[in-house]
């Protein structure tokens, strides 16, 4: 037998090399990143910041994530979800979910997971149905606390604080407007959303990370003007370290199976630009698809729109339909159904050769071309009523919205002008690499003649320079520049960091003196942003803005532009900046708008009626119910009524024919690149 051992020793030798071999090969296979679409967000634990801005959440809710800390090491406290700006409010918990020290933990609810986690990944869940709150950890129940409890989702892995940062791996990020059963978690926590989820229509954001591209990342499910994309930022919003970016996801407990196209969710967002006569290709509608899987896809044959509420039809020269790529701002522009179509009530683009969906994110973009001599102040408005894919028609969702187009007159028609009314928040700095540019851009397609701007901070003369305009501004670092495409002769300031006045030289050889103000804020309490509190007080922000924003504009007023328009017939426009409401807003009927606050009587913009100027936006839109119209903080879900900036006029031969609240980019379903809404006037110079 030892002989014949000998002779069959090599070939046990071989054997063994042989499933040595294949066990290497699968354990490096199983090492191996899988290709896929699949991405997670990576924080660097000191300074990025994603902010996503959301409202409160407090009759029932849900918070959803997979986390992966970079290493065994945890600070004291990690955010999961915090607050974000503008959010330590009465009964909010500035993080709701967050990692304390080492464990997952709700300081509100005051509970708390046992053991230390590692640095794998990890599924995490928070809840509460109005009367209890749960904590999950891997789909299991870490605890229960009894009573309500309020959150304000503002930021993913961040609040406030280098030391609150998360550091590592975040991924499927979920918030539903319901108390999801711990069974669905467990059944869906590993495995992407769509459509089939039972509590779908309460969902709210979904973010998985899959499309960010720089300083975006899509809240799949988000319309309208508050679509709650994340804006990808910095702590240090004047520092340069690396944003938060994508790394392919190594989580092997989650499952991403090939399956066929369907539709997770489509969604149509309008425009709120003003439309300008004679415009080419004036962005009207967008159309959002969303597509989970990539076998057997999807393809569009049909869209049809409807114009109902457009006052002439005539005022559209054509209309048209284009596949715009997968970002908001994606240079891709491929018409679809021929070269444009005649307006109707009702119009069916059919496809003679069907556009093939893609995997993810589908845009389609609804223009116009406005006829030259289109009806000023006329309304355009439009809506996707469905479109068809593979045969099957869908509906598409949309905000809820009373937004329309307005017919405005071209830029540089004979007696009109354009002043735009904008604080870009430090300098336009806070959007991450691109935000000055972004600022660009915006104020470019406004196509506006003056812009009135507040925290201009270093921007002023790139601006000057890209848009070849006229600039006064009190240095190179200064907090007020007012620019004009038409000579512009500057005026003295008592106060350059609160008035910065100019004299406007029109082709006509008119002038019309134009000031740009910015008025210190109330601060005990600052009830711009923290009128949210309840039981707040509201002669004491009377008291505060009487000894600060108005005793501003009073020295403005009474310093820098009546001794200049004195004994002359030049009109005056006052725009800016004022921290402060406005009575015309803060009325009785409106209380329910500002957490019961109202009437109250703001003595800036009593103020400013008194002196003989007239609020440019409440005059073309008189309601504050249906047009409540904030502009701080636009991009924060909870601040949207307040209305803080403004443009004044008085003087003979100056009436405004439009005026809007701007609070979306140019460019449709992208995000804004500032704290502060803008405000767009047109004015009618004929005397």
């Amino acid at each position: 037998m030892k002989a014949l051992n000998r002779k069959l020793f090599p070939f046990r030798k071989l054997f063994l090399l042989y499933t040595l071999s294949c066990l290497t090969l699968l354990a490096a296979k199983a090492q191996k990143p899988r290709a896929t679409s699949n991405f997670a967000l990576h924080l660097d634990g000191a300074d990025n910041n994603p902010c996503i801005g959301m409202p409160i959440m407090e009759k029932a809710w849900t918070v959803e994530a997979w986390i992966k800390g970079n290493d065994l090491s945890w600070k004291k406290i990690e955010t999961i979800i915090g607050v974000g700006e503008y959010g330590n409010l009465d009964g909010l918990d500035e993080i709701p979910l967050q990692i304390h020290e080492g464990k997952l933990h709700c300081p509100a609810a005051k509970l708390t997971s046992t053991n230390v986690l590692d640095d794998k990944w990890h599924y995490v869940a928070l809840s509460n149905n109005g009367a209890e709150t749960k904590l999950y950890q891997d789909g299991k129940l870490i605890g229960t606390s009894k009573g309500k409890m309020a959150i304000l989702p503002g930021t993913i892995g961040v609040y406030d604080k280098a030391e609150n940062t998360f550091g590592g791996l975040i991924d499927e990020v979920r918030i539903w407007n319901t108390a999801i059963p711990q069974q669905v978690l467990q059944l869906w926590a590993s495995k992407p959303l769509t459509a089939r989820h039972p509590n779908f229509k309460n969902l709210k954001a979904y973010y998985n990370f899959d499309d960010l591209k720089d300083d975006v990342c899509l809240n799949l499910v988000g319309k309208g003007h508050q679509a709650y994309h994340l804006r990808n930022t910095r702590l240090n919003y004047k520092g340069n370290l690396p944003l938060a970016y994508l790394v392919a996801n190594d989580n092997r407990l989650f499952a991403l199976a090939a399956k066929n196209q369907e539709v997770f969710n489509a969604v149509t967002i309008a425009s709120e630009w003003d439309a300008e006569q004679g415009a080419k290709n004036d962005q009207l509608l967008k159309l959002r698809i969303a597509i989970n899987g990539t076998e057997q896809p999807l393809k569009l044959t049909e869209l049809t729109l409807n114009f109902e509420g457009t006052t002439h039809l005539t005022d559209i020269e054509r209309v048209h339909v284009y596949y715009t790529g997968k970002s908001a701002r994606d240079a891709v522009r491929t018409e679809l159904f021929g070269n444009g179509s005649m307006a109707a009530k009702k119009l069916t683009f059919t496809a003679g050769k069907p556009f093939v969906l893609k995997s993810g994110i589908n845009y389609f973009l609804v223009t116009l071309d406005i006829q030259k001599h289109a009806v000023v102040s006329n309304t355009i408005k439009g809506a996707i009523s469905d479109f068809t894919l593979n045969g099957k028609k869908y509906q598409p969702e949309a905000e809820n919205t009373n937004i329309t187009k307005t017919v405005v007159p071209m830029q540089g028609k004979e007696n009109t002008l354009k002043l735009l009314q904008w604080n870009i928040w430090h300098g336009g700095v806070h959007m991450g690499n691109n935000g000055k540019n972004r600022v660009k851009e915006l104020i470019r397609s406004t196509s506006a003649d003056v812009i009135c701007m507040q925290e201009a901070y270093g921007t002023q003369q790139m601006l000057a320079d890209s848009l070849n305009f006229k600039m006064i501004t009190a240095s190179a670092n200064a907090n007020l520049a007012l620019f004009s495409r038409y000579p512009i002769t500057k005026l003295t300031a008592k106060e350059p960091f609160k008035s910065t006045p100019g004299i406007i030289t029109l082709p006509n050889a008119r002038q019309i003196l134009v000031a740009d103000w910015w008025l210190r804020y109330a601060y005990r309490p600052e009830y711009t942003d923290y009128y949210l509190n309840k039981g707040l007080d509201v002669n004491d922000w009377i008291k505060e803005d009487a000894m600060l924003g108005a005793a501003d504009a009073a020295v403005n007023m009474d310093t820098d532009i009546d001794p200049v328009v004195k004994g002359t017939d030049m009109a005056v426009i006052v725009s800016g900046d004022f921290n402060s409401g406005s009575h015309l807003d803060w009325t009785a009927r409106a209380a329910p708008l500002h957490n019961g606050y109202g009437p109250v009587a703001f003595p800036i913009s009593k103020l400013m009626l008194e002196r003989g100027y007239t609020d440019t936006y409440r005059f073309i839109n008189p309601n504050e119910l249906s047009h409540p119209a904030g502009t701080f903080a636009a991009i924060f879900g909870h601040l949207q009524t307040s209305r803080i900036d403004y443009i004044y006029y008085k003087g003979q031969g100056i009436k405004p024919i439009a005026s809007k609240i701007i609070r979306t980019a140019p460019e449709i379903d992208d995000v804004w690149p500032s704290d502060h809404a803008a405000v767009l006037t047109v004015f009618d110079l004929s005397k």
